[in-house]
């Protein structure tokens, strides 16, 4: 692998400001110099309110802040501050106050080593120091200390170490576990060696490190971050892989046995020299739109910025979250899911609080919706952005989570019904506001549905005597979405195609079934049913069944044989509060009587069996019927016939 900290084609991407990271916030200071003095590092106390140590480079001095500033430092070390020494880095047991420990990471004076203490905290006093690392250093070099400290969610202690500042081979060097220099180590609470490294009996996690001033953790998946670089050197923001090598210094690296390679997120040329410092992965409630993304800050570049993923989570969208005129060294996530940050140095030492402001709402403007048509609406708000939750809406609506944007396809159903009601609610770490609209859905006119026909079946024949040939046709009752009433025209052709000048047109109205007499001729038809609301219509389902009609002519004087109605109109009509029905059946076979409404929806059920050939009479009472037009239809075989009856009062 090319050393990640040297390669002349390393990526570069200019840090702008993005829209994607505009936040409206509150900036607090919680201290400021002269009561402070170059704050370098912050370690919230874990399960807390907020309450937080930070470390003063020049003083040596380790503070506590729980609300208000403690006066009187926690600890104090005796540090070199000159260049980049100091005091670098604080860290917090994961387990305090039951483990009340708090780790210090300083150069010491006189002898200018890295110093990792662990101290006990003691109503507030650091007591009982305990050395868990000397790291001499052997030039006359101040930078490239390195001194950052995190606890990862193994609940081990990784520790961040620079080269010293020397283009030796410190980085890569690993043989016998005594140089520390150039890389991050991993260790117990405790300072011991785990068991589990990937070196054995050596504190390395990755090696081939410059001058990191920042690791984290992402409390969600795991992953170690780091930023690498100083004012002379690329700087970058880079995923550290257990046994990973980073290459430094400038030479072909190799990744410790079974560990993985780096990857970059972010590199920036040394012309823009951010000077890249402390680093955290938000994870909070407070912003929500910042959720998953890296926080990092800058010392030359008084900068925090925000980077999320690009779509193949392969590097960086960076944008500008806020600025200063000084230098910023770490930046943190607090418990509360507030930001805070360490600025620095000097006059300008102070820690901030970025703190979001509660949403409101601002668009009012709400469209119709139309059936079938896509409908969208993107609230906008006041505010820190927050996310949005859909409370209540019609169903298939859905809300999109990065844009706010609600998108709902309305049903006919959903149409028929009018104004539909959606509540929205936008939240985040300051409160929470709810807007509450009613959409118009106007409605558009849907063609009845599928229906089929019933008899006479398909290739049916008939034969008659003499000049009349009547057939009843019947078929399935339609529905319309809409409601509307539908009428039926029944039509009779010799052509596929509907439209030879013989075409026979039979209205039905709004009836399911008619009989029709037609010519004398022997001859094959093809015959359809088109139901109409009005506007639209459909065709019925098989769009063409056949029959064929054969007819045969008495010779001579002889009068063929009038064909009567099988179907008798009922007696009385209109009636209240029964009727009588008489029918003569042809030929015997399965028989069924029923009465339907004006929709076409069966109401009763008068026969249902088989009967024999003759006359039959069926009575029938309207029960709870209200009075209206009704239908009542035969079905036998060979014939189909429908009938009107009226209800009265």
């Amino acid at each position: 692998m090319v050393s990640l900290l040297s390669r002349s084609t390393c990526l570069v991407i200019v840090l702008v400001s993005v829209s994607a990271h505009a936040q409206p916030f509150r900036v607090d200071t919680l201290a400021r110099a002269p009561q402070i003095q170059f704050p370098t590092a912050i370690a919230f106390v874990p399960g807390g309110d907020g309450a937080f140590f930070f470390s003063e480079r020049m003083t040596g001095g380790v503070r506590f802040y729980d609300g208000t500033l403690r006066p009187e430092p926690f600890v104090t070390v005796p540090v070199d501050d000159e260049g980049g020494q100091g005091l670098l880095g604080v860290a917090v047991h994961p387990s305090y106050p039951d483990s009340p420990f708090v780790y210090v990471y300083y150069v010491r004076n006189p002898d200018r080593a890295g110093i990792l203490e662990r101290y006990r905290d003691d109503n507030g006093v650091g007591v009982s120091p305990q050395q868990l690392l000397f790291i001499p250093r052997r030039d006359y070099a101040t930078g490239n200390n390195g001194g950052r400290m995190a606890f990862g969610p193994d609940g081990k202690l990784y520790v961040a170490v620079g080269d010293h500042g020397m283009k030796s081979s410190n980085a890569q060097d690993t043989l016998g576990g005594r140089n520390l220099r150039g890389k991050i180590l991993r260790m117990n609470p405790d300072g011991a060696i785990p068991a589990d490294n990937i070196l054995p009996r050596r504190p390395f996690w990755s090696i081939g490190h410059r001058d990191p001033q920042g690791i984290a953790f992402d409390p969600a998946t795991g992953v170690l971050y780091a930023t690498e670089g100083g004012r002379e050197s690329m700087n970058g923001i880079i995923a550290v892989p257990r046994g990973a090598n980073l290459g430094w210094p400038g030479r072909r690296a190799t990744a410790l046995e079974g560990g993985g390679e780096p990857k970059v997120l972010l590199m920036v040329g040394k012309k823009e020299q951010p000077a890249f410092t402390g680093i955290a992965v938000y994870r909070g409630d407070a912003f929500p739109r910042l959720r998953g993304n890296i926080l990092f800050t800058g010392n030359a570049d008084p900068t925090l910025w925000a980077g999320r993923f690009d779509a193949d989570g392969d590097s960086l969208i960076t944008g500008v979250l806020y600025h200063s005129n000084t230098g910023f060294a770490d930046v943190q996530v607090g418990p509360n899911g507030m930001i805070y940050i360490a600025v620095g140095p000097y006059v300008g030492s102070c820690i901030l609080r970025l703190s979001p402001v509660a949403p409101r709402f601002t668009a009012e403007d709400h469209d119709s919706a139309t059936q079938g048509s896509q409908y969208h609406y993107t609230p906008s708000f006041s505010g820190t952005p927050p996310e949005v939750e859909l409370l209540e809406g019609p169903s298939g609506m859905t809300i999109d989570s990065a844009t706010w944007t609600l998108r709902w396809v309305p049903t006919n159903a959903q149409a028929l019904e009018g104004k539909r009601t959606v509540i929205i609610r936008a939240r985040n770490g300051a409160g929470w506001a709810d807007q509450e609209f009613t959409i118009p859905v106007k409605n558009v006119n849907d063609p009845p549905s599928p229906f089929g026909l019933l008899t006479p079946p398909d290739g049916s024949e008939f034969r008659f005597l003499g000049e009349n040939a009547a057939v009843s046709f019947a078929w399935r009752a339609a529905s319309d979405p809409d409601g509307d009433t539908l009428r039926y025209m029944l039509q009779l052709d010799t052509v596929a195609t509907f439209d030879s000048p013989g075409r026979i047109n039979v209205h039905a109205g709004m009836a399911d079934s008619v009989r029709v007499m037609l010519t004398s001729a022997s001859r094959s038809y093809l015959w359809r049913v088109i139901a109409s609301d009005g506007a639209l219509t459909s065709l019925s389902t098989p769009q063409v069944s056949h029959l064929s009609i054969v007819v045969s002519k008495y010779l001579g004087r002889e009068k063929a044989p009038r064909v009567e109605s099988v179907l008798e109109q009922n007696f009385p009509n209109p009636f209240n509060p029964s009727t009588s029905i008489k029918y003569t059946l042809p030929r015997g076979g399965h028989v069924r009587l029923t009465v339907f409404n004006l929709l076409g929806q069966e109401v009763a059920t008068l026969f249902d069996g088989t009967q024999g050939e003759g006359t039959y009479e069926v009575g029938f009472a309207k029960a709870a019927l209200p009075s209206g037009i009704y239908f009542y239809r035969l079905l036998a075989p060979g014939l189909a016939e429908t009938k009107r009856m009226v209800v009265t009062r």
